[in-house]
């Protein structure tokens, strides 16, 4: 048997990469009953300055008020008040301008997503908040005249990794195993589940254990801290 040419220390990456999926922490609380945008609210109470990258809260902008700026690819007239790309470099104007970033369902439609989160990074002022969700089993989505496109699903893993300049990550599962599956119909969520709510849910995905509930999930919210001082991981 040949000895084996070691071009890297493969053991020692590992290692690495296992301990950035392990520090994300995972928070079932959301998987049958999506309240995400009930948290960002929450979550943002004492924030003075938020950034709304494709709007997802937009039908929560009562609860948000005057604190929002938005951003976006396309120009839709009233909308947004910032007209640009989240992969290319921000201007320094927007370095450390905001308190919170939120982007939800944002990633999967951009072609550099750490791009993005690395923009999202220096927007955010020290302890600034980031919120994020993105989708891991879920079905093709951009429009036929691709005025968006749809570039990527995440995982767990991808999550954490994407994240791992940031601290105090959380991810919150949205559907387990077998709902997941089911969501690709598209008859679920409009008819299924707006009939019987996250009890359905409950009950497909209770012939899955927790750890499968966790990996195979239709999607991921995400919340993580920009750090104060230093780098992360």
């Amino acid at each position: 048997m040949t000895e084996k040419k070691h071009i890297h220390d493969v053991g020692g990456l590992n290692a690495r990469l296992q301990a950035i999926t392990r520090r994300a922490r995972i928070d079932m609380r959301y998987l049958h009953d999506d309240r995400s945008r009930e948290h960002i609210v929450a979550a943002t109470l004492e924030c003075t300055r938020i950034l709304d990258v494709g709007a997802g809260m937009r039908d929560h902008l009562g609860a948000l008020g005057d604190r929002v700026e938005t951003l976006d690819l396309n120009d839709f007239g009233d909308y947004p008040d910032i007209l640009g790309d989240v992969c290319s470099p921000f201007p320094d104007w927007m370095e450390a301008r905001y308190d919170a970033v939120i982007a939800l369902a944002i990633l999967e439609h951009v072609y550099d997503p750490a791009a993005a989160v690395a923009n999202f990074r220096r927007a955010l002022k020290p302890g600034g908040k980031l919120f994020l969700y993105v989708p891991w089993i879920w079905r093709y989505h951009a429009p036929r005249d691709l005025m968006f496109q749809d570039y990527q699903r995440l995982s767990r893993d991808g999550m954490a990794y994407l994240l791992r300049e940031y601290e105090a990550v959380t991810l919150y599962p949205l559907r387990g195993k077998y709902s997941a599956i089911l969501n690709l119909l598209k008859f679920w969520k409009a008819s299924a589940e707006r009939r019987f709510g996250a009890r359905l849910n409950r009950l497909v995905d209770a012939r899955a254990s927790d750890w499968r509930n966790t990996i195979q999930t239709s999607g991921f919210f995400a919340e993580a801290v920009k750090p104060k001082t230093g780098e992360t991981a």
